[in-house]
């Protein structure tokens, strides 16, 4: 199985998913609620970002993620491995349990 394969069996296991082609990547959403995106650089080298709860991006920094340029609590990472599909699996945790946070703040904000 491929890398890529292996990450987006991960990602659908989180719960009701969808895909789409963004900017050059292929992002994830639950609902309307982007959380993240990955971009196959070749083969064996796959570059993901998400976005993570403000604790989870603390954590994320510590552990070889870099701040991704776009967004306050955005982080990106290179998978390389399949370890690196187990090293990042509670980040993207973390990022699909914060989008359904940051929709309740979106709409008490519109309220």
């Amino acid at each position: 199985m491929q890398l890529k394969d292996l990450l987006i069996e991960r990602i659908e296991s989180l719960g009701p998913i969808r895909f789409s082609n963004s900017f050059g990547w292929i992002c994830f959403y639950t609902g309307k609620n982007l959380f993240g995106g990955y971009k196959i650089l070749d083969e064996n080298i796959l570059l993901l970002f998400l976005i993570l709860s403000p604790k989870g991006f603390s954590k994320a920094l510590n552990n070889e993620f870099q701040k991704f340029d776009f967004g306050k609590t955005w982080a990106e990472t290179e998978i390389t491995q399949e370890n690196d599909i187990l090293r990042i699996f509670e980040f993207l945790t973390d990022a699909f349990d914060y989008s359904k946070e940051r929709r309740k703040i979106k709409s008490l904000k519109s309220k």
